[in-house]
């Protein structure tokens, strides 16, 4: 059966029906209306594997770098910009900061 089809199947099933999981597989009894999936895994690792298999942008992002995490990188990259002077000091990530050249 296709990923969105059980999908489907379990958002119309009523509450204490029993269900299968469209990412592992694992028979479950639906908790609440909108359950869609198990919680026999860690945290929501079900539902983001569903998600991130199903969206055609998610599957085919290969860096898998979530918005929050690029604007907080770009913020950092930023912030070195405009606090690095390189005139000032050494680098502390270039070879000669080691001893080594």
């Amino acid at each position: 059966m296709k990923l969105s089809s059980r999908y489907e199947l379990n958002k119309k099933a009523k509450v204490n029906e029993s269900c299968i999981c469209p990412s592992c597989d694992t028979e479950f009894k639906k908790t609440n209306y909108q359950q869609a999936f198990c919680k026999s895994k860690v945290g929501t690792t079900c539902k983001d594997k569903y998600w991130n298999t199903v969206t055609p942008k998610k599957r085919n992002n290969t860096t898998r770098i979530s918005p929050a995490s690029a604007r907080w990188t770009a913020k950092q990259e930023k912030y070195r910009e405009d606090n690095f002077n390189p005139d000032d000091h050494e680098h502390p990530f270039s070879s000669d900061a080691h001893g080594q050249s």
